[in-house]
């Protein structure tokens, strides 16, 4: 007796389609050749009247591995069916398949090989097999006699126009390995590129710029050559700050008091990160195991929320720090300033020349605004990117060392061997069909 839940593969559909003689339905996304040549040769017995076949004639069908890269199978298909005077029929988007020889009927779920190499083991079923064909299922083909007004599968035929257009388009951009895409797929369900930036935190690079006129330039040439600047801080001079402490969740800890945070503790959470999460592959760039790509995110949410406080109480002191800098340049430039007084100051004082008085609040207007300025740029801001694991990289000898390394080349080399067995299988499964 043969099993109700069964595997269904290319050899399999070969051997019901051998013993079809009265009728024959064939419902899937693609074929190969040899399941083509099958059903070419069930042409000169099945009469035409009781023949269907339906396919989704599209060029993705090939890219998804449910049929040949080349579309050779449904070029066959379609060449014998029309010197037989068939039809083979187009439904977009079809993901199942249907085998009905006489009154045998498979169900079955095709396997797309850019994703697994499919299992021929009788206990990995993917389809089912009834004897007869279910009234329900007779409707749904227009069979035995049901109206075709009923019937759910597509009538729009195919022909050879249209699998020359979709064969022109594999040809212009093929469908990737199956077997590279598997093993590329495996090795990215465990690993990625990553890249971790942390920028525009350092308060040292902290700068105004100051109008040149106020130092007593008036040459238009040197104007526009001259850049002045004048630094928030000192080179040697980190700026130290208190933030709440935070809970893993990234929200505030109302029971965890305050802590010290400066650019030092950014670099040290940055260096942490990384000696936790991340693996450096020299050339390679950095990888991240993606079981750990969660937990990296939770942390770097943490980190976030540290900084957007840190960025907050930094502007603080920054509008605290622009009245000791405009005490400082004053000191330095009030006396000049109030006997050379630039000329877009001219209209804003009303004696011959400014008071003091008019010197600290016109000084004041300019490096208020260029303050604000560099508060508004102060965004401290963290970037990461994933990206996937190229075949070329996984073969490459230096990237397997590295993993070897990391991981102990007992894991690597099993890993390997694992998943370049996939086409193998692949191999062994049609040369048995």
């Amino acid at each position: 007796m043969s099993r109700t839940f069964t595997n269904i593969d290319d050899a399999a559909l070969c051997e019901l389609i051998r013993s079809a003689k009265h009728r024959l339905v064939f419902v899937a996304p693609g074929l190969r050749p040899v399941v083509a040549h099958e059903l070419e040769a069930s042409m000169d017995r099945v009469p035409a009247s009781m023949m269907q076949l339906v396919l989704d004639v599209d060029a993705e069908v090939s890219r998804l591995g449910y049929g040949d890269r080349d579309f050779k199978g449904m070029e066959r298909l379609q060449q014998a069916a029309a010197k037989h005077g068939l039809q083979v029929h187009h439904h977009p988007g079809i993901r199942i398949g249907l085998l009905i020889a006489d009154d045998t009927t498979i169900v079955y779920s095709p396997t797309p090989e850019l994703i697994e190499a499919g299992s021929k083991q009788p206990d990995k079923p993917n389809g089912i097999q009834l004897g007869g064909v279910p009234a329900q299922l007779a409707v749904a083909c227009a069979l035995d006699g049901s109206p075709t007004n009923e019937a759910e599968l597509s009538k729009k035929p195919i022909d050879a126009v249209k699998v020359a257009e979709v064969m022109k388009e594999l040809k212009d951009r093929p469908p990737k390995e199956f077997n590279v895409a598997r093993i590329e797929r495996v090795f990215n369900s465990m690993l990625h590129y990553v890249e971790l930036r942390i920028e525009d935190y350092k308060l040292t690079a902290r700068s105004m710029r100051i109008d040149s006129t106020l130092f007593g330039v008036q040459t238009k040439e040197v104007m526009e050559r001259l850049t002045n600047r004048y630094r928030l801080f000192a080179e040697s001079e980190t700026l130290t700050v208190e933030i709440p402490s935070f809970g893993p969740d990234g929200q505030p800890d109302p029971n965890g008091g305050k802590e010290r945070f400066d650019a030092r503790s950014i670099d040290h959470e940055r260096t942490r990160l990384k000696r936790k999460f991340i693996i450096e592959a020299g050339k390679h760039g950095s990888l991240i195991l993606r079981k750990n790509v969660k937990d990296f995110e939770r942390e770097l949410e943490v980190l976030r929320a540290k900084i957007e406080a840190f960025k907050q109480e930094v502007q603080k002191v920054v509008e605290k720090r622009a009245d000791e800098i405009i005490a400082e340049l004053i000191e330095a430039l009030g006396e000049r300033l109030r006997r050379e007084p630039p000329d877009h100051w001219r209209s804003r004082f009303i004696g011959q020349e400014p008071t003091d008085l008019d010197v600290r609040r016109l000084f004041e207007d300019e490096l208020r605004s260029e303050i604000q300025r560099v508060k508004s740029d102060f965004e401290p801001r963290i970037f990461t990117t994933y990206k996937d694991v190229t075949y070329q990289t996984f073969q490459d000898p230096e990237f397997k060392g590295i993993l070897e390394k990391q991981f102990g080349k007992t894991a690597v080399t099993d890993i390997f061997r694992e998943y370049d067995a996939a086409p193998e299988q692949q191999a062994v499964r049609m040369k048995g069909a």
